[in-house]
């Protein structure tokens, strides 16, 4: 184990990495790749093609920081752990490595399937340069640490992948280095032992300065682990922050996943019918949730560096101008002596109206004019952008008592992606949550509460017209930093009164949750949800009126030692009733 001393003399940067790339050659045919490795392999797209895995990725990690590294499938996080840890090379830029480094990239790696867990453990010791007295006292932990005491010496290919993980993930704690990769190695073990381990890795860090890299799905998990997210997406970092931040940008990819599935779909349908240049055009909410008030539409035009044009009006269409299906407008209607079509606020889980613009010719398009009527308070977006998500235009359009229009050219945004959303809130709208409050049981606002008192979690809401079942599921869930603990709190059919506003309250009577900060988050939607054999991921569920994925914080403070590491369930009820009524009616 590394001593204080040694620990102090390592360079408080842990790792550096400056413009890195990695560029991978897929070959058309196995021959071309032998014969790349002799330099002899043509160039051009019949023999290979070149895959940019990584681009341009700079970041400097402290010594002792617990650093949490997500991004869809083939974002290029694996690669990014394999080049830190010296597997592969970059294909450009530097990276500078300070300290020993074990890592658990894959699931058997270093170890043979043939040997004994035993005959594993201590020749993987042995490659660190531990042998004698030593390794047997060390074999002894790891085996103690794993539980695979009665299998031990069995031949590792008898084993579960359960059973691998937690002997390779012991082997390589036990020695305490000064840097431990993970790479999703944790995500087949069971949650007793997953929990186990991160709790070792957090000892680890705090203690010994150990700089953990952890490679994820579980973003979860991870939040009650590291304090610093970095999100990778297509080969670059999108963001690098705290947690919070991170995994609101990155739910909210997931549903923009969806919808760029569904534009390409709807692109191929159009380019089959004519060839012709295409461009997007977008007007969407800013947080990605639902608009407080509907923005109506009457016209947009598009003019090219020629002069040429092509215009929509809103109401009646256009040649050239396919609405995708998932767009929320309204039919037709006047508004302001204008027949136009508004931006519902309610409806779909798409908040935001799309249209895909065949455009004559390869001229660029110079502007766009736009007439709209909106008096909310929501930032409104108004974007154009090229099919491969390159933007053209990119503006807002103002809230005003009248209609207003104006003309939007292209300027310095001309080139980048279409910007991602950082979104909290999700679902139709049909109900939306205006406000969430914590009291005691005095009925004083608090944000902090003691292990074993009343707490009641207030949700104020706002029903639409559209609510045709007054029936909802109603949840409340809290999840507490640093481990995996959960709690909460639901009804599958709860009935909302016939009002437009509505308070509900759930009532813990006591608080038996473990001290800590807790995470509150708060859902409404269509009722049965958690009944059904398959629930979708919630953002991009049609079945939530809103789910507020805020992480609203909640520290509960300790009575005794027993509640700082364990909690229960907490009995609790939820009342509902319309603003202004006492309490007293409970469902």
């Amino acid at each position: 184990m590394n001593d204080g001393l040694a620990f102090a003399a390592l360079p408080a940067v842990a790792i550096r990495l400056r413009s890195v790339g990695k560029v991978y050659r897929l070959y058309t045919e196995p021959v071309y790749r032998l014969l790349d490795l002799f330099g002899l392999c043509p160039s051009g797209s019949s023999y290979f093609t070149e895959h940019q895995a990584l681009d341009d990725v700079n970041v400097e990690i402290q010594r002792g920081e617990k650093l949490a590294i997500i991004g869809r499938n083939g974002a290029g996080k694996s690669t990014l752990l394999k080049i830190i840890t010296g597997l592969i090379r970059p294909t450009t830029g530097a990276v500078d490595v300070d300290g020993r480094i074990s890592n658990l990239l894959q699931i058997g790696t270093g170890f043979h399937p043939e040997f004994t867990g035993r005959q594993n453990v201590f020749a993987s010791l042995a490659h660190q340069g531990v042998v004698g007295r030593k390794a047997s006292a060390l074999f002894e932990e790891i085996v103690e640490f794993a539980e695979i005491e009665e299998y031990v010496d069995q031949p590792m290919k008898t084993y579960s992948t359960g059973m691998c993980s937690r002997l390779m993930f012991s082997s390589a704690v036990m020695m305490t280095p000064d840097i431990l990769v993970v790479d999703e190695i944790l995500g087949v073990g069971d949650a007793y032992f997953s929990h186990k381990s991160f709790e070792r890795m957090r000892e680890m860090c705090a203690k010994a300065g150990t700089t953990l890299l952890l490679v994820t799905h579980d973003i979860y998990s991870a939040l009650h682990l590291c304090d610093r997210f970095i999100w990778i997406d297509r080969g670059a970092v999108q963001f690098d922050g705290d947690g919070k931040a991170a995994i609101s940008l990155y739910e909210a990819s997931i549903k923009e996943q969806e919808e760029h599935r569904l534009r390409a779909q709807r692109v191929r349908e159009i380019q089959a019918e004519a060839e012709a240049t295409t461009v997007h055009v977008l007007i969407r909410s800013r947080t990605g949730f639902a608009l407080s008030s509907p923005l109506a539409l009457d016209l947009i035009e598009l003019t090219d560096d020629d002069g040429a044009t092509t215009t929509l009006r809103v109401a009646s269409g256009a040649p050239g101008w396919y609405l995708l299906p998932e767009s929320s407008l309204a039919t037709p209607a006047p508004v302001a002596g204008v027949v136009a079509r508004a931006l519902r606020p309610t409806g779909s889980i798409y908040h935001k109206v799309e249209w895909i613009v065949s455009l004559p010719g390869q001229a660029r398009l110079a502007s766009a004019r736009v007439r709209w009527h909106y008096s909310g308070e929501d930032i409104v977006d108004f974007r154009v952008f090229t099919p491969d998500l390159k933007l053209s235009i990119a503006a807002e359009l103002q809230t005003g008592a009248m209609w207003q229009e104006a003309i939007f050219r292209r300027g310095a945004a001309t080139g980048q992606r279409l910007d991602s959303q950082k979104q909290v809130n999700y679902g139709t709208g049909r109900v939306r949550i205006t406000g969430v409050e914590f009291l005691d049981a005095a009925g004083r606002s608090v944000v902090q509460v003691t292990h074993g008192d009343v707490l009641r979690v207030r949700v104020r809401v706002l029903i639409s017209q559209e609510l045709s079942d007054r029936r909802v599921t109603f949840v409340v869930a809290l999840w507490r930093q640093g481990s995996s603990s959960m709690a909460v709190a639901h009804r599958s059919a709860i009935v909302l009164p016939e009002t437009e506003e509505c308070v509900i309250d759930t009532v813990f009577d006591p608080l038996n949750v473990g001290s800590g900060l807790w995470y509150v988050n708060v859902g409404i939607g269509e009722p049965g949800m958690y009944e059904r054999p398959v629930m979708k991921y919630f953002a991009i569920d049609r079945s939530w009126h809103h789910l507020l994925a805020g992480r609203a914080e909640l520290r509960v403070l300790s009575v005794s030692n027993v509640d700082a590491i364990h909690f229960v369930v907490s009995p609790a009820t939820i009342e509902c009733r319309p603003v202004g009524q006492p309490h007293g009616i409970s469902v």
